[in-house]
């Protein structure tokens, strides 16, 4: 690999580094009238990245072949304007090993999915059909630079991800929830009757909802949408890609939301739902914290290395591709809002005429911050007593505005698992909070 690098030199580059990727995978399915493998095997190849003349060269490759230096420096092209931070050697191995190892087959992790399947559907008659999907990535990366950096991942990603429909008359409903982890087999890492009780109660609070009366009211949303504000509403306006040009640009070392609301991303977390793991981005560079609201100022955006040169600031480690054919973007990994030292019972018990919002269902963030997210859990609050259960409704705002109009931050704290998707790329990651008390617009319909 390094002879691969030191050729490059030959052609005048200034810097070049290597990614190798070799993934295994296994996907299952199981439905009402369906269980079948949907994709297994092995995917490797890697991709060599060259700096020349101050624009970027890219070719990506399953084989490696003396003509792969050529190729890069060819397709190299640009306004000439490409720097990016050096970084000082390093050798590492990064290990992270699961605590229950998936040492199933195929066919047994199928029974698992088909219990959990039978499970669900026997919950009421009303529930029509469920999804099952059951996803293992092992994943091995290895990167080298001209600086000498040599680094090698491995680890693992598994989850569940259940999705039901049920029917009462003339009401549909649909419920979903995703378990995901790096700590090994889902279905032994996690308790599976959490996931029945919990399409049961979403199930059956839409079937039974009524659409909330539209207006602004005070709300209390849980960790589950609470992420996912922190990752569609902030983060993506952190991305350095977007935020030079962007609303948080205006604000950066500004206070807009009270002391105790902080928001990080970071490549590291103990919690079992951290799905955005990444000790070393595809950059090669160490994963670090940021903190994009730092008690309440908008603080750190999130870079690669051409925009940790362009503003200055340490790299963070947010660099990442989806596989070796794809360029690298800047990307968010596990991103949540840091707990508070309220509870939750007391946030709700302030609440007069709001809402709890307890999950999501989809959501997203203009450039100019306005969001909205569509709520697939919710409940009516009455005098600090949650009532009778919600359907067919959202929640909309101006993400400046509502990080200002949060009034309590609670102690309990959750994450969850996803996918996030840029560039036509998607990569895993992890959001997550407490419950908070804020003033949102809610919306809904018939």
């Amino acid at each position: 690999m390094h002879e691969l690098l030191k050729r490059a030199e030959n052609f005048g580059v200034t810097f070049s580094d290597l990614r190798l990727y070799d993934v295994e995978e296994l996907n299952l399915m199981v439905s009402e009238t369906q269980r079948q493998i949907t994709s297994t095997g092995r995917d490797s190849g890697g991709s060599l990245r060259v700096l020349v003349s101050g624009n970027w060269g890219y070719v990506h490759f399953t084989e490696i072949e003396s003509e792969l230096v050529k190729q890069a420096v060819d397709s190299a092209y640009g306004d000439e304007r490409i720097n990016i931070v050096m970084l000082p050697a390093i050798h590492d191995q990064v290990i992270i090993k699961p605590k229950v190892p998936v040492t199933k087959s195929p066919e047994e992790i199928m029974k698992d999915a088909v219990k959990l399947k039978d499970e669900i559907i026997n919950i009421s008659h009303s529930i029509k059909s469920v999804n099952v999907r059951f996803t293992r990535s092992k994943i091995r990366k290895d990167y080298f630079s001209s600086e000498e950096r040599e680094i090698s991942l491995d680890y693992e990603l598994t989850g569940i991800s259940v999705r039901a429909v049920a029917r009462e008359g003339d009401v549909i409903a649909s419920a979903s929830t995703s378990l995901a982890t790096y700590l090994g087999d889902p279905f032994e890492v996690f308790d599976t009757r959490e996931i029945v009780e919990t399409i049961k109660r979403r199930i059956d609070g839409q079937l039974k909802g009524r659409p909330p009366k539209g207006g602004d009211y005070n709300v209390v949303l849980a960790p589950d949408v609470v992420g996912v504000f922190s990752h569609e509403a902030v983060g993506h306006l952190s991305e350095a890609d977007l935020a030079v040009n962007g609303i948080l640009s205006n604000v950066k070392g500004k206070k807009v939301a009270p002391e105790y609301v902080s928001i990080i991303d970071s490549g590291f977390s103990d919690n079992p739902m951290a799905h955005g793991i990444l000790p070393y981005d595809d950059d090669g560079v160490e994963s670090r914290d940021v903190k994009i609201v730092d008690k309440g100022v908008i603080g750190e955006f999130l870079v690669d290395r051409y925009y940790a040169a362009y503003l200055g600031e340490r790299p963070t480690g947010n660099a990442r591709a989806e596989d070796f054919r794809s360029t690298i973007l800047i990307r968010m990994r596990n991103t949540y809002m840091l707990p508070g030292e309220m509870s939750k019972d007391e946030l709700i018990e302030e609440i007069k005429d709001g809402y709890l919002m307890v999950s999501p269902l989809g959501g997203q963030t203009s450039p100019d911050g306005t969001f909205q997210f569509g709520i697939q859990e919710g409940y009516r609050i009455e005098r600090g007593e949650i009532k009778e259960s919600l359907r067919n409704v959202g929640i909309s705002g101006y993400t400046i505005e509502t990080l200002g109009k949060i009034n309590g931050v609670s102690k309990d704290f959750g994450m969850w698992p996803g996918y996030c998707g840029k560039g036509g790329q998607s990569v895993p990651v992890g959001t997550g909070g407490p419950y908070i008390s804020v003033r949102v617009k809610v919306g809904g319909h018939e």
